[in-house]
């Protein structure tokens, strides 16, 4: 398990497929095998950010990276390619606020059930300890 220290030196951008402007990652905070928390600076000039605000799509996008941040991680630790991922399916999605920008969003996702190279996740944005979005996703990697 790596310390939080260690994950502040390791580039978001190494973990994950996504490339600018699409990035909706800051840095990683802490992981464990099936689960990963992250945060995302959200900036005036996020394609998400629309009246101020961080919209629902963004937060999914930041959820379903976060998760790809996890198999990045995992990846690196036996030394393969971060592999290519895409939303299979999103329910129970839940939305109860909306982060304004300049405002730092903490995403939690665990692994719920894998099966081979489909995982499923539930993922919770938070600002502090309100929640403003959960949901789960079918995530499938190539493998």
């Amino acid at each position: 398990m790596l310390s939080s220290q260690q994950l502040h030196k390791i580039p978001v951008i190494s973990l994950i497929p996504q490339r600018a402007p699409m990035v909706m990652l800051s840095r990683v905070v802490a992981y464990s095998k099936g689960k990963i928390q992250t945060e995302l600076d959200i900036e005036t000039g996020n394609i998400f950010v629309s009246h101020d605000l961080f919209s629902e799509s963004g937060m999914l996008e930041n959820i379903a990276q976060t998760a790809a941040a996890m198999v990045g991680l995992e990846a690196r630790e036996v030394g393969e390619e971060v592999p290519l991922g895409f939303i299979g399916g999103i329910n129970k999605v839940k939305v109860v606020g909306l982060a304004a920008a300049s405002q730092t969003i903490t995403t939690h996702v665990e692994i719920l059930q894998e099966v081979f190279n489909i995982n499923l996740i539930r993922g919770k944005c938070f600002i502090l300890d309100e929640l403003l979005m959960e949901c789960e996703m079918k995530i499938v990697t190539n493998p």
